[in-house]
């Protein structure tokens, strides 16, 4: 019986208890509106601007993000937070092809907060129509707007670029659009995908030169040799074999003893070397 009436008390507590925290809540989110409505008459005096890669590429400056507000038309300073559209001012970021992401906000204390993130290039395509652009980590077309140029490899020769002028956006949804899948830039777009994940092959290949029989040579940053890899085929297999060169075979020849290193041939690497 005991057990029952303890029982009954508790439920009874638990009627107690709800209006208790119902009250609790409206007085919590009626604060909470009380110090957003207090805090969006606050005037906006501050800009704070982070790009978040900086270390890896400098495409975007920060004093590059007032000046497309300006451009926009889009203003902050001396207005009240509340009054502030983040949300344009982060389709107007969007629209620099360089830009991957923009996070915009304000704080109570007047300061607009601006976060952005670079897109991160692969290789720099320089095609025969005298076009020229960076290829991006994501398979993204960006023009180079800036002075800044980033370290990644450069890819010439006989490239034939189906883009516009100008062009921005995704390659590989262009190309889906278009049903082509196995496009020359897109075997280049691996390739350079591939490199760039290695540290090792990212000090190691500066240049790709596309030939007009469609053949890859690459042009290494240390050495004088040129790198004969046929075509994109089996491209991974064509560099470690290189990689097993570089490690056994050029620790005793040395860097500059061969002119032409050729790994089209099957197991085979094909060096013919240096005249004295």
């Amino acid at each position: 019986m005991a057990l029952i009436q303890n029982s009954k008390f508790r439920i009874q507590n638990s009627y107690v208890a709800a209006p208790l925290v119902a009250v609790a809540l409206v007085g919590l989110v009626a604060t909470m509106l009380y110090v957003r409505e207090q805090a969006e008459k606050v005037l906006c005096t501050n800009i704070r601007v982070a790009i978040v890669d900086s270390s890896f590429n400098r495409f975007v400056k920060k004093e590059d993000i007032p000046a497309i507000f300006r451009r926009s038309g889009l203003s902050y300073f001396g207005k009240k937070v509340g009054e502030i559209s983040t949300m344009e001012m982060e389709k107007a970021l969007a629209k620099r092809s360089l830009i991957r992401r923009a996070e915009v906000y304000t704080t109570a204390d007047g300061t607009l907060h601006v976060n952005v993130e670079q897109r991160r290039p692969i290789v720099r395509v320089y095609a025969q129509n005298g076009q020229n652009f960076y290829i991006d980590n994501e398979g993204f077309i960006i023009q180079p707007y800036s002075s800044y140029t980033s370290n990644v490899p450069i890819a010439s020769g006989h490239i034939k670029s189906p883009f516009g002028g100008g062009f921005t956006g995704s390659m590989l949804a262009f190309f889906e659009e278009k049903k082509k899948s196995d496009t020359l830039l897109c075997q280049l777009y691996n390739f350079a995908s591939y490199i760039s994940k290695s540290s090792f092959w990212q000090a190691q290949v500066e240049q790709i030169y596309l030939t007009a029989q469609g053949k890859v040579e690459l042009v290494p940053r240390v050495g004088a040799q040129i790198i004969r890899m046929g075509t994109f085929e089996n491209f991974e297999y064509k560099l470690h074999k290189l990689e097993v060169m570089y490690e056994k075979g050029m620790a005793h020849s040395g860097w500059n003893a061969y002119e032409v290193v050729d790994l089209s041939f099957g197991r085979q690497v094909v060096c013919k070397r240096r005249k004295t």
